[in-house]
């Protein structure tokens, strides 16, 4: 987009909603997105061509014109492109030339990278091409910008990118093209950069089952012998972050990236990973090792919202083998009380999925016409319910889940019973015995139309029990909601005294835009038709230190691995911070 588009354009790419993952459309479709996809990548894996297209030498922004950087300004976002609001605002903010944070100026990245399920809800052109380039064109277009001065892009792939097979995702990354000025440079679905001050940022396929390719594998290694140094120091990014889905669910989920880390460690035994930047849960989350290691989960950059009060993860781990640690909860956006609040909304589930309407009613229908008289109908209709529910629900628990989605399903049945007898009470009939074809008619009716409002009513407070309560069914009682608010992205600053980490939150996200008339360069096409954007700096920054140096003569050692600095408030005074096991007497500054 090199003109600037009409306002009817403008006004056009607007329309795009946030996904309704509840509606029979949407349903069927991820459904069988899920299938081929599954098919696809078990029979077919486009890494492997990747591998043998031609090498892709790591991208250096550690010099310039072979002269070494003293800084660099990096951009970190996940799970974008769903619906235009919050996908444009986060975009506009990316976009700006500086940000004022907690009283302190950052700037724009020169390289962005995108962390992960670039698209909803399914991998297609057109829904890039909609949901993503767009919106980001608007906010930064490519006119404005000296070539020379463009920021640079970098993408990974989520689950979401990886059900069209990749197709879409590498004609979008990986043929140096462009989203508005953004440039992309990438020919893999991977990459490595190499940063100022021994800082490495490597960005991992992990594919659909959370697997990293041997060919991939061979790629960093060969990176780690021949490029890396002993000392430097790695962020890794992924798709999914691992150290929370193997706690809630499954601790295999977990060795895919320890299988990654051992053999990056066997071939740089003097490299070590002190940083994890993840999506997926579309929220903010920082976790910290005793040793001042963080791993980051920050999906905010458009999609719905995930809570952060329902799963137990105040602790988690990550590691390759006997290097494995502990990391301990330390922020959380939305918080977890802001959350538990959200979760409420649930008891408006109708006003939410009006697409689930149809759904429901059909249920209740077919429940009507099955259940008013008992008999092998009634019960095979019943215990085929009975096991949807049950595959419905969210647990890694066989007991609970059958226990659960065999309540869930009966409260179902038992409405929907009540609903016909209450129908038939109302029209003056025996729902037993209905002799006529009318009468049947309208019973059937009669609770499928009231079914329509109580079966997702019901689903609703079973959603907000189960979150609240029990803590299982985030994804499911989020989704429902379609929460626009709660954005997030981090920036990204390495410098002399290491790299620091700025969670930028969005808290509110504008539900109208209009058009800038007087546009100049460098300025978005659309701002808030009310009010301004708010960015908002999530927590106090996190340094990470550069890696230590040989202990010198003097009255001070050199800085220990591991040492996590947290940033003072910017008119506060500079107070020691220190990690476990640091010889380090005074806190690094973001200069």
């Amino acid at each position: 987009m090199t003109a600037r588009p009409d306002r009817a354009t403008l006004e056009a790419i607007q329309k795009s909603p946030m996904t309704s993952w509840y509606s029979p459309f949407q349903l069927a479709r991820s459904a069988l997105d899920m299938a081929i996809s599954g098919l696809m990548g078990a029979r077919g894996d486009f890494r492997l061509l990747e591998a043998i297209a031609g090498p892709q030498p790591p991208f250096d922004y550690a010099t310039r014109e072979g002269v070494e950087r003293d800084e660099l300004w990096l951009d970190y976002v996940a799970d974008t492109g769903d619906g235009f609001n919050p996908t444009y605002a986060i975009a506009s903010l990316l976009a700006r030339p500086t940000l004022v944070l907690g009283g302190r100026e950052t700037r724009r990245g020169e390289v962005l990278v995108m962390g992960g399920d670039e698209v909803y809800p399914s991998a297609t052109r057109q829904a890039y091409w909609t949901r993503l380039v767009r919106p980001y064109a608007a906010a930064l277009p490519q006119a404005d910008l000296d070539p020379k001065e463009a920021p640079h892009l970098f993408a990974i792939p989520g689950n979401h990118d990886w059900y069209d097979g990749l197709t879409s995702f590498m004609r979008l990354f990986g043929q140096r093209r462009t989203l508005g000025a953004w440039k992309t440079l990438q020919a893999r679905s991977y990459f490595a950069l190499k940063l100022p001050h021994g800082f490495w940022l490597l960005g991992v396929d992990i594919h659909l089952e959370a697997d990293i390719d041997q060919p991939q594998i061979e790629y960093f290694c060969r990176l780690a012998r021949t490029e890396m140094r002993d000392g430097d120091r790695v962020v890794l990014c992924t798709a999914e972050p691992d150290w929370v889905k193997g706690a809630l669910y499954n601790p295999d989920l977990q060795s895919n990236l320890a299988f990654f880390e051992r053999h990056l460690a066997e071939a740089r035994p003097g490299v070590e990973v002190v940083a994890r930047f993840a999506g997926d849960l579309h929220h903010y989350r920082r976790h910290e090792s005793a040793d001042g290691r963080q791993n980051i989960t920050a999906g905010g950059g458009g999609a719905f919202l995930h809570p952060t009060h329902g799963e137990p993860v105040d602790v988690v781990h990550s590691g390759p083998g006997a290097d494995q640690r502990p990391y301990s909860l330390k922020a959380s956006f939305p918080s977890a009380a802001e959350s538990r609040r959200l979760t409420w909304r649930n008891l408006l589930f109708v006003r939410y999925n009006a697409g689930f309407l149809p759904v429901a009613a059909f249920v209740y229908m077919l429940s009507s016409l099955t259940l008013r008289r008992p008999g092998s109908g009634a019960v095979a209709w019943g215990l085929i319910l009975v096991l949807v529910f049950i595959l419905f629900t969210d647990t890694s628990r066989t007991w609970y889940r059958r226990l659960a989605g065999s309540l869930h399903a009966l409260v179902h049945l038992a409405a929907a019973l009540g609903l016909t007898h209450l129908g038939g009470a109302l029209l003056g009939v025996d729902v037993r015995n209905l002799g006529s074809f009318w009468g049947i008619l309208a019973v059937t009716l009669f609770a499928g139309a009231t079914g329509a409002l109580v079966g997702p009513t019901l689903m609703g407070v079973y959603l907000l029990i189960s979150l609240n309560v029990v803590r299982r069914h985030g994804n499911e009682a989020f989704s429902a909601l379609r929460i626009e608010d709660y954005k997030n992205f981090l920036r990204i600053h390495v410098h002399r005294g290491g790299l620091t980490v700025y969670p930028v939150g969005l808290r509110k996200v504008p539900r109208a835009w209009k058009v800038v008339e007087d546009h100049r360069p460098g300025e978005p096409y659309l701002v808030p038709a009310r009010g301004a954007l708010a960015p908002e700096l999530i927590e106090q920054p996190i340094t990470i230190p550069i890696a230590p140096r040989p202990l010198q003569a003097g009255p001070r050692a050199a800085e220990a691995a591991g040492d996590t600095r947290r940033e003072p408030p910017a008119e506060a005074p500079r107070c020691p911070a220190s990690a476990a096991g640091s010889t380090a007497e005074s806190g690094v500054s973001d200069p």
